[in-house]
């Protein structure tokens, strides 16, 4: 490593390209430095924050040229919120930027060699299109704050405006801060373990409006606050249906209640998503996109080839999104759901759409996938971000359908996953990225694995 690449030292620099995860790519003399807020086109003085032998890191401090794809970004707290990172970059850049990574990840971590990568599919809105954010809690008093983390960092925005999500939820999330600062309880600390407010969880309806909220707590008692919180937002919010009060124990941030203490109203919403109905409960998995959610199932569908006449498996199916959604051209669809919660809403959803053939299990994917009762000739699987176990993947390939559809929210582990499958006989053919992320580095993939086909 060359003495410039020193800790503080100042680099002119030119952004190549944007890598996998957000940073902007510059090489000097054949050194590669990831710079944080920088732009693929872009140049900028940066500075050197963790050298590196075999690269850098380092953060823009002043943009000397801003390159051919800067815009001005919509939100006043960009730049200092981590919801969004691109927000200075134009869409068609993103998109460009989004199918190159998983193009990058496919061949070079899954050693997908002959897979054709389609362009990126846009997300049909790119302000205003989630159904769900996540505000987490933190202070006490007049100074208790309630909004997003700061980019790579434990500290909290106090958001007043976000462009991600529908105006009707931004008044909900003002009014509980003004409440909970009243109220004088203060925000749960991860190192005491004291306190009370850890997250406020907002869902909306597309197809109805209809707002949700979900307060989690933490363990102690809250001296009824939550409560309080709960029946104050429902009086003062006609559109919210329902404010459900959960406990989380765990220490990790994660915004998902152990233990629902009470539901006030109505605790689910009702979602309409590729002409069916579902009903949604507070921690249930449901894509946060709802109009780029029915292009990505679409894409996953079109990929299975569904002819009406093949046995269907649905892995990690959640409430039943993309199995409800291939009911209809299939004879039979067999979900599977670490989650029961999520079963239970799974099942309801297909009652309510009249679906027939669909029956949900509740259990792990490795042990459910050994006692299978049949071979699907499908398979869709749709794994949280950090992708299948190995037992998943083993006992998937010993299964052997014909085919898979693997829906992904992060690259790295499809191409993982797929390298792993590789190895049971199944080669990955076709992947069609889809952005239901605009503004962040997030992208969603439908990718066609077949059985014996070219790796």
């Amino acid at each position: 490593m060359s003495e410039k690449f020193h800790k503080d030292a100042e680099l002119e620099l030119t952004v190549d390209k944007m890598a996998f995860g957000g940073q902007g790519l510059a090489r000097v003399d054949g050194f590669v430095v990831f710079v944080d807020g920088a732009l693929p086109g872009s140049r900028v003085l940066a500075r050197v924050t963790k050298p590196g032998k075999r690269f850098a890191q380092a953060q823009a401090v002043r943009v000397l040229d801003p390159g051919p794809h800067a815009v001005e970004p919509f939100c006043p707290h960009f730049g200092k919120c981590g919801g969004c990172l691109f927000q200075d970059l134009d869409y068609p850049e993103q998109l460009r930027c989004k199918t190159g990574h998983v193009a990058d990840a496919l061949a070079r971590l899954g050693g997908a060699r002959h897979c054709t990568v389609r362009p990126a599919l846009p997300s049909p809105a790119v302000r205003q299109f989630r159904n769900k954010m996540e505000f987490a809690f933190s202070g006490a008093g007049e100074r208790l704050a309630l909004g997003l983390h700061r980019r790579a960092s434990a500290a909290l925005v106090n958001v007043e405006h976000c462009a991600l999500l529908a105006e009707p939820c931004m008044d909900v999330l003002r009014h509980a801060r003004d409440f909970c600062r009243q109220v004088g309880v203060p925000a749960y600390d991860a190192r005491s373990r004291r306190g009370v407010w850890r997250f406020l969880v907002l869902r909306r309806s597309e197809a109805t409006g209809r707002l949700l909220a979900h307060v989690i707590t933490g363990p102690g008692p809250d001296g009824g606050a939550a409560r309080a919180l709960c029946e104050d937002l429902l009086a003062a919010f006609p559109t919210l249906a329902g404010a459900v009060h959960s406990v989380r124990t765990n220490n990790t941030a994660v915004a998902q209640g152990e233990r629902q203490v009470a539901a006030h109203g109505q605790p689910w919403l009702e979602e309409r998503l590729l002409g069916l109905t579902f009903r949604i409960s507070p921690d249930a998995f449901f894509q946060t996109n709802t109009p780029g959610a029915e292009v990505l199932y679409g894409a996953a569908l079109e990929l299975a080839g569904l002819t009406g006449a093949e046995a269907v498996l649905d892995l990690y199916c959640g409430v039943g999104g993309l199995a409800l959604a291939a009911a209809g051209r299939a004879a039979r669809i067999t979900g599977i759901e670490i989650h029961a919660p999520a079963v239970a809403d799974a099942q309801g959803n297909a009652a309510r759409n009249g679906l027939e053939n669909c029956t949900f299990l509740a259990g792990d994917a490795a042990a459910l996938l050994a006692g299978l009762d049949h071979v699907p000739d499908v398979a869709f699987v749709d794994p949280p971000r950090a992708g299948m176990t190995p037992q998943a993947v083993a006992a998937l390939a010993a299964l052997g359908p014909r085919r898979m559809v693997y829906v992904s929210c992060n690259p790295a582990t499809l191409a993982r996953d797929a390298a792993l499958l590789a190895e049971g006989g199944y080669a990955l053919t076709e992947a069609r990225p889809v952005d239901l992320f605009p503004h962040s580095p997030h992208i969603e993939c439908a990718a066609l694995l077949e059985r014996g086909g070219a790796v």
